[in-house]
């Protein structure tokens, strides 16, 4: 189908669109990225970034999973929030947007909650799988999903002045191991494990090093607040986990994948790996072993401690 524009009534087809792609990529290329099916799985701050992203792109096959709908809280950060679109439908409000790129683009929404038994029907589909629901424990499933179907998937996790981002792929390490969480939980485990306060113990870097308030940390442990999150990062996060899926597509570049991944903080941003000196390696070392000790008879010993922490260090100003 082509465009048709009202000004001079020239007609607009993708390659018009694209034109400015094919000074990096060939026509062989960027026809790859054209062919392929995304399937994302959460359409808020990362995952409608994301779409976007890729749409401006040139990939013009999409699947977009949410059930939720656009409200207030989203507008500082979400790319199809607007007021306009308050209370509408992610993934509708997404396809209307990526429609406007990319008139020919085929977008199949799916805007209510699948399980995960529908998640790997569309799994079985798709190119390559970006699980960015809201529920991290979820997400984890479904990354679990593509690595048994061996497609390549997209991480990012991004909180306040911090982010990780790395492509998944169909062997070698996994979610898991990034995050230092037992493998092969259910889901009631995972999201305990993401949820309950002996896990939170191990986020405190959201204040040391994602730049949180230390109040609003506080009411994110006791009272289940959501992740505090800013637009530019949110956006650059998105940007740089969209050009692993280009460079991937197009088989353009070193491809950042675990045990590698991107760390974006206020005092840069850079590629680390996994196991090497650095915050992330000590924090799985410290979630593993608080892990097996709860599971033993120190655990009501270790929750006395805990809350001697929370006393002490979250009143401090």
């Amino acid at each position: 189908m082509k465009i048709q524009r009202k000004d001079d009534h020239l007609k607009i087809g993708y390659q018009d669109l694209f034109s400015r792609n094919l000074g990096v990529f060939t026509q062989e290329e960027q026809e790859r990225i054209r062919k392929t099916r995304v399937l994302i799985i959460g359409c808020g701050g990362v995952g409608g970034t994301v779409a976007i992203i890729l749409a401006r792109s040139g990939v013009a096959n999409f699947t977009l999973v949410d059930f939720d709908r656009f409200d207030v809280t989203n507008m500082n950060r979400q790319i199809c929030c607007f007021t306009d679109t308050l209370g509408q439908n992610k993934t509708e409000v997404t396809k209307e947007a990526i429609k406007k790129i990319n008139p020919d683009a085929e977008i199949y929404t799916y805007p209510s909650y699948l399980s995960l038994d529908q998640v790997e029907t569309l799994c079985e589909d798709a190119d390559i799988i970006f699980p960015a629901a809201d529920d991290f424990a979820y997400s984890i499933l479904c990354f679990q999903i593509a690595r048994r179907l061996k497609v390549p998937a997209l991480l990012i996790v991004p909180s306040g002045l911090w982010a990780m981002i790395s492509m998944i792929g169909p062997s070698g390490l996994t979610v898991e191991d990034l995050f230092g969480v037992p493998k092969n939980l259910d889901y009631e485990h995972l999201k305990e494990a993401f949820t309950n306060k002996r896990y939170k113990l191990a986020t405190y870097f959201y204040v040391r090093v994602g730049g949180w308030q230390k109040d609003y940390y506080k009411d994110f442990v006791e009272n289940d607040l959501s992740l505090a999150q800013i637009c530019p990062l949110v956006w650059l996060a998105s940007s740089i986990g969209s050009l692993e899926i280009i460079k991937y597509l197009s088989r353009k570049g070193n491809i950042v994948t675990l045990p590698k991944y991107w760390w974006i903080s206020e005092t840069g941003i850079n590629i680390q790996r996994l196991y090497r000196m650095n915050l992330q390696t000590l924090m799985v070392a410290q979630r593993k072993i608080m892990w097996s000790l709860f599971q033993t008879r120190l655990a009501k010993v270790l929750e006395r401690v805990e809350f001697w922490w929370w006393k002490s260090i979250l009143s401090k100003r």
